[in-house]
């Protein structure tokens, strides 16, 4: 009778140390979940696409999810209302992100507050490697603050199959007659046809893509604003107010239907902007699927002598003072625009990936044909990333672009003279903004 009781008794034994195993297998599993972090991003427009991004990510670094949790949140619907909500931030001492997404427009203002980290030991490794656009986009006064997110190139869509039947050559169009001849050209075959749109009122980046590519800026080292003096101002108001003239453009506003509806009837069929008027959001949305494959990349003309230039430079990853973790937030930027895995993961939510780095070139993925752009669209954004410069930008840059626009517009409209929205806007800037190097 005792062996009984003996091998009951082992029995209980194994249990209890077979179930405490247990316990202690998932005391320890809990622990790992509390210890994985979280990384927090704040973006503009929607998640949608940066989330998709993440599936791959995760996939493709498992090391990095096993550690940490990457979570977007939407600052708003563009750039200005994220760096809004930055400002906030660092006025009430709040930590609201470890990395925020910027326009380069803003970079001046938040370097010059001392509000981000500097990123030259993630970028020194890798800045001579980069094309001349991304390790522009990376630099704010020769030191790094920055990860380039996407870079906005300049580069000039047309219709090719309707160029090619008005015998016009985007490569020999060098300039704004060349320009304006070959919107006469093309109207030729239709004269619904318009090769570019210029509104009673449209976006300040239209006239900031031509004077990129020149010495101007809104205000010399010293505070002192040089719209009247800098001839570039007045180069790019005389010449969009011919072009205005010319009858090549519509007067279509940027970011209407009426303005998706034009590319969708073929009345847009050229189009200088920048590279991110490819997504698949933008241009192949608007024009539709019978369209795909007629529009082809070229260089722009250079319209008031200018050499280069961009669109605002591009939207950037910054790492503010308050984010609460700095180390990760670079060993994630690190592997998701500096790695080339990471890098060209994007296009498996349909962003363009012109290569980064000049090591890049000649990797499949970095000469992948674009979904919708017929030609060789990669060459020539890489063309347009060598020649790539950026405004000089100061620290009150969104509230100089504000102020300066509807002088602009008025201008080439006629409903001022070159002179007066010229001097009338810089009265405004002396008066309202003074030293923007103060602010």
């Amino acid at each position: 009778m005792k062996k009984p009781i003996i091998l009951f008794v082992v029995l209980g034994i194994l249990i209890l140390a077979i179930t405490a195993g247990c316990g202690n297998s998932s005391g320890s599993t809990g622990k790992a979940a509390e210890d994985k972090k979280t990384l927090r991003v704040m973006i503009w427009g929607s998640t949608e696409s940066a989330n998709e991004y993440l599936k791959y990510f995760y996939e493709q670094f498992p090391d990095f999810a096993a550690k940490c949790d990457v979570e977007y949140s939407v600052g708003g619907s563009g750039d200005d209302t994220c760096a809004e909500k930055m400002r906030l931030a660092l006025v009430a001492g709040e930590s609201i992100a470890d990395i925020n997404q910027l326009n380069y427009t803003q970079i001046a203002e938040f370097v010059r507050a001392g509000a981000l980290m500097e990123l030259d030991d993630l970028l020194a490794p890798v800045r001579n490697d980069m094309l001349t656009g991304f390790r522009l986009l990376s630099e704010y006064e020769g030191k790094a603050y920055a990860v380039p997110a996407s870079i906005k190139a300049k580069l000039w869509f047309y219709r090719k199959d309707i160029f090619d039947q008005a015998g016009v050559n985007p490569a020999d169009v060098k300039n704004l007659d060349d320009f304006i001849a070959a919107g006469k050209k093309v109207q030729a075959i239709d004269p619904k046809y318009r090769i570019w749109t210029l509104a009673t009122s449209q976006p300040m980046y239209q006239y900031m893509m031509a004077l990129s590519g020149t010495d101007a800026k809104f205000a010399d080292d010293s505070g002192k604003f040089q719209l009247t003096t800098n001839p570039n101002f007045r180069k790019v108001l005389e010449a969009y107010r011919k072009l205005k003239l010319s009858g090549v453009v519509a007067d279509v506003p940027e970011w209407t239907p009426d303005w998706e509806k034009a590319f969708a009837d073929e009345v847009l069929v050229s189009y200088p902007n920048a590279t991110w008027l490819s997504l698949s959001q933008f241009l192949p949305k608007y024009a539709g699927p019978s369209q795909q494959g007629k529009w082809h990349a070229a260089q722009w003309p250079s319209f008031i002598d200018e050499v280069g230039g961009s669109e605002a430079g591009g939207d950037i990853y910054v790492v503010p003072k308050y984010s609460s973790e700095p180390e990760l937030a670079k060993e994630y930027m690190k592997l998701r625009f500096l790695n080339v895995d990471g890098y060209f993961l994007q296009q498996k939510v349909g962003v363009a990936t012109p290569p980064a780095m000049r090591s890049w070139a000649d990797d499949p993925r970095a000469n992948v044909p674009d979904p919708y752009i017929g030609g060789n669209y990669t060459a020539e954004t890489v063309k347009s990333i060598e020649t790539f410069k950026i405004f000089p930008w100061d620290p009150a840059a969104q509230l100089e672009l504000d102020i300066i626009g509807p002088y602009f517009d008025g201008a080439i409209n006629g409903a001022i003279s070159i002179d007066a929205a010229l001097r009338d806007a810089q009265s405004d800037l002396e008066n309202q903004i003074g030293n923007p190097w103060d602010r």
